[in-house]
């Protein structure tokens, strides 16, 4: 393992949150078994059909899971940040990527080999019970994301996922409504928002003009989205107030 990278592999495993319970042997335990991999923007780290082998942890950077259709239109199914992780299911019995994996940004990732990962969940059951809790969690947004696409236009689709980004850097309570304008700096391109929820950049486009028309948001620059009404524009994403999407991913 080249020196520059060493030092990262444990840092990496304790910025995830279901390692977090691990005492400190178990983060050196966890350390020896992980190994580092560096990614460039554009490359693939796993393809569908491939067999899962590792658990897959994002240090830094960011990847996005993609399923292509036969006749090529991509779909976002979920976006990585660091301390996100893929290939827990491979954990419990044999399983295959369902998406590819590709670097949105050049990105650091820990590999965890599946029999290393085994071992730390027989040791220490309470990273096994954090597993299965991110997992319901992980399932939960899944059907989250589902009845959003079949049930709310484009326009509303776009104000719930605002709401889910705000509520990552809001001072409100959990569950709670963000207190004033809340700024949301997009952390992934526009094409790459728009494919997660299921359109195209241009009518993403024009749906935040749309916004920006009514006094709901503002665009100071390409990449930040002031909300200047979460409540209203929670109104319009057909969310009770005081109870928006709760959905990260």
């Amino acid at each position: 393992m080249p020196g520059p990278a060493a030092p990262r592999i444990p840092s990496c495993a304790a910025g995830v949150p279901i390692f977090q319970t691990l005492p400190p042997a178990g983060l050196a335990a966890l350390g020896r078994t992980l190994r580092h991999r560096a990614v460039r923007r554009g490359q693939a780290v796993a393809r569908a059909g491939e067999p899962v082998e590792h658990l897959i942890i994002v240090a830094a950077g960011q990847l996005k899971a993609v399923r292509t259709s036969a006749s090529g239109r991509e779909q976002v199914v979920r976006t990585l940040e660091p301390g996100d992780f893929v290939g827990e299911l491979a954990l419990f019995s044999p399983a295959r990527h369902e998406n590819d994996l590709v670097a949105v940004a050049d990105s650091d990732l820990c590999l965890v080999p599946r029999d290393g990962m085994q071992t730390i969940l027989r040791r220490y059951p309470e990273v096994a019970l954090a597993l299965v809790e991110a997992l319901a969690e992980r399932l939960a947004a899944a059907e989250r994301l589902i009845a959003d696409l079949a049930l709310l236009d484009v326009g509303q689709r776009l104000a719930a996922e605002l709401l889910r980004m705000a509520e990552t850097t809001s001072a409100a309570p959990p569950g709670g409504e963000p207190r004033g304008p809340v700024t949301v700096r997009l952390t992934l391109p526009w094409a790459e928002l728009a494919h997660r929820l299921g359109t195209t950049p241009e009518s993403i486009s024009r749906r935040l003009k749309a916004l920006a028309a009514q006094n709901l948001i503002t665009q100071p620059d390409p990449r930040t989205v002031v909300i200047l009404k979460p409540r209203e524009l929670a109104r319009l994403a057909d969310t009770p107030p005081g109870d928006p999407p709760r959905c990260r991913s």
